[in-house]
């Protein structure tokens, strides 16, 4: 028994010893993206678009850091603008960067389910490119334009079934109040 009981103890006191002498997990790096080339867009800017064409549309485009500073955020509230939005459209865009693939990332969902994904290799000169492909192949491309802190004006260009060209789907000039 009294072997079985020093058997024990030296068992536990090597168990315990290597608990002890086990390595520390290496933490992961909690770096958030650099934003400093966007930093400019934090705040309130208010928009006029043409759609298809058709001038009217306004909207307003609130900025904000989320998600301890990963992702940034993008509130968009537009009044009805014509007979096929009779309430007011609101949505919501997520902006981050993956380090994986080297791109930003902007994924967007708004009150009449509608949603994208688009990435961006960043600014080139004040001009930055997002580009899309849909689930059913159709693509997308925003160019921004940065005029100013204060000013940028926008082009998204749409295709309506895969394969077809792109045309412009619609503009806009926004400013920072």
């Amino acid at each position: 028994m009294s072997r079985l009981l020093v058997a024990f103890a030296v068992m536990l006191s090597l168990l315990a010893g290597g608990a002890a002498m086990a390595a520390q997990p290496t933490p992961v790096p909690d770096t958030a993206p650099d934003f400093s080339s966007m930093n400019f867009l934090i705040g309130t800017w208010h928009c006029n678009q043409a759609l298809a064409g058709r001038a009217g549309r306004k909207e307003t485009d609130t900025y904000t850091m989320a998600y301890d500073g990963w992702q940034m955020q993008q509130h968009t509230v537009s009044p009805p603008f014509d007979k096929y939005r009779s309430r007011a459209d609101v949505g919501d865009t997520f902006i981050t960067w993956d380090p994986t693939i080297k791109l930003w990332v902007r994924q967007t969902v708004d009150n009449f389910g509608g949603y994208g994904l688009e990435t961006s290799p960043g600014w080139a000169g004040d001009t930055m490119t997002w580009s899309g492909t849909n689930p059913d192949g159709t693509v997308n491309r925003t160019v921004i334009t940065k005029v100013s802190d204060t000013k940028q004006t926008y082009k998204t260009f749409v295709n309506s079934k895969k394969g077809e060209p792109q045309t412009l789907g619609r503009s806009g000039t926004c400013t920072k109040s």
